[in-house]
């Protein structure tokens, strides 16, 4: 439905996608998961239907066995990455909240008075 909802221009405000067993790396490996996310989202943001103002596309590796420390490497693409943080890296510990938190920030919503109140939004 993705490629069918981008070819109409009727993108949802918010999408999660998650690819196959294949390309996530789960039964492959991570080389073969960031050819497909390269391959993937290189031309979505080069889109105009899906690169509008405020889009944030976040891509990431949620198992910890790609790296020492349980640590997973996530990058953020889109319209919505404020200029000078693009390019940028930090140690900053985020966590599943801060996913929540960087959606209310972006969107400039309130929190839900919960664990999101305190999580570090990744911008």
């Amino acid at each position: 439905m993705f490629e069918k909802d981008l070819a109409s221009n009727k993108l949802p405000q918010w999408m999660f996608l998650t690819p196959n067993m294949d390309n996530s790396g789960h039964d492959t490996s991570v080389a073969y998961a960031g050819r497909w996310a390269r391959n993937f989202i290189t031309p979505l943001l080069a889109d105009s239907k899906f690169n509008i103002p405020r889009t944030l596309a976040m891509l990431t590796f949620d198992d910890g066995s790609y790296s020492r420390n349980n640590q997973v490497y996530a990058v953020l693409l889109g319209s919505a990455v404020p200029t000078n943080k693009r390019g940028t890296t930090n140690g900053t510990a985020y966590g599943h909240y801060s996913v929540l938190k960087t959606v209310e920030v972006n969107w400039g919503l309130g929190n839900l008075a919960q664990n999101d109140v305190g999580a570090n939004a990744f911008f």
